[in-house]
């Protein structure tokens, strides 16, 4: 029973290390920060981490274990919605403020009190959160202060974009009109300086935010949400991906199964691709080929830039 009760406590603190991390893990940080794999170091580690992603991914947390790195996909890990009146979603931002410096405090001290409604949106003196979701428990509270501070002067920002957790930074520019929650994903919706059009991008991936000394700004021209709505899907495509049945539980959830078969139409390309390099193991064969290609082609950048 005693032992039952250790590996649950060390599953649960690797698991909430890996949700609160940022970006991907290597197993020498497991081993130094995550109670219950003291003294485990080298082969000795690696394996007991691999029993122990194994073990979660079972228990339905898509853990990923790659290239010396281990960590949580937060995309497929949604949670349900909640919803708030005002004075809870207050009350639980002053909780914030009081105990510690984490992301509901950050939107309270932003001026969001109106934090979800189903879609309901209140603007005050700073930009409005239209829905509360999984996103806002993760955001970094100086990001969503920095960014707010933009948007409250229209001045231009500059910031540091992660596009994929195994990818390096990438240095932004943008004149920020808000930030925007759709489906569960919060969003910093403005207009991208370099590329010259409307963007979004995912506010868990923005660090580094600081006001540019360029005096141009260009102002929104239509609602956020639209832009939201136009800019994030992107490319979709028809295609088929093949994976042993009991595996591969994020592809199921947007299309369907027949055998060892997953078939999607119109999902959006850049997700498919990225969740078939997180399951490269177990995947067996992916059409079309130009997909496919782009699966390897990623796969290869992060082995380059494992050595």
């Amino acid at each position: 029973m005693a032992e039952d009760s250790a590996v649950n406590q060390r599953l649960t603190n690797l698991t909430f290390a890996l949700l609160g991390s940022p970006r991907p893990r290597d197993y020498d940080w497991v081993g130094s920060h995550v109670e219950g794999y003291e003294g485990r170091t080298g082969p000795t580690l690696a394996r007991q981490l691999s029993r122990d992603i194994l073990t979660v991914r079972r228990a339905g947390v898509p853990a990923r274990m790659e290239n010396g790195l281990v960590w949580v996909d937060k995309d497929a890990y949604e949670l349900p919605a909640i919803e708030l009146t005002d004075a809870e979603a207050t009350v639980l931002g002053l909780a914030g403020d009081l105990g510690s410096q984490g992301s509901l405090g950050a939107f309270a001290r932003s001026g969001w009190t109106k934090l979800a409604a189903s879609g309901a949106t209140r603007t005050f003196d700073s930009p409005s959160l239209d829905a509360l979701d999984n996103d806002v428990v993760r955001l970094d509270a100086q990001t969503v202060k920095n960014v707010t501070a933009c948007v409250r002067g229209n001045r231009r920002m500059v910031f540091d974009y992660l596009p994929a957790p195994l990818a390096e930074p990438q240095r932004r520019v943008m004149d920020p009109w808000g930030i925007v929650a759709v489906r569960g994903r919060a969003y910093v919706v403005g207009w991208d300086v370099e590329r010259g059009a409307e963007r979004a991008f995912r506010a868990t991936r923005i660090s580094n935010v600081r006001a540019s000394r360029e005096p141009d700004f260009t102002p929104p021209t239509r609602p956020l949400r639209q832009v939201v709505d136009d800019v994030v899907r992107g490319p979709v495509v028809d295609a088929v991906v093949s994976i042993p049945p009991g595996r591969g539980a994020e592809l199921e959830a947007r299309g369907t199964r027949d055998g060892a078969s997953i078939t999607f139409e119109g999902v959006e390309r850049d997700w498919l691709v990225r969740t078939c390099v997180g399951l490269a193991p177990d995947v067996e064969g992916i059409e079309p080929a130009d997909v496919r290609a782009d699966v390897i082609a990623l796969l290869e950048k992060g082995a380059e830039d494992d050595r």
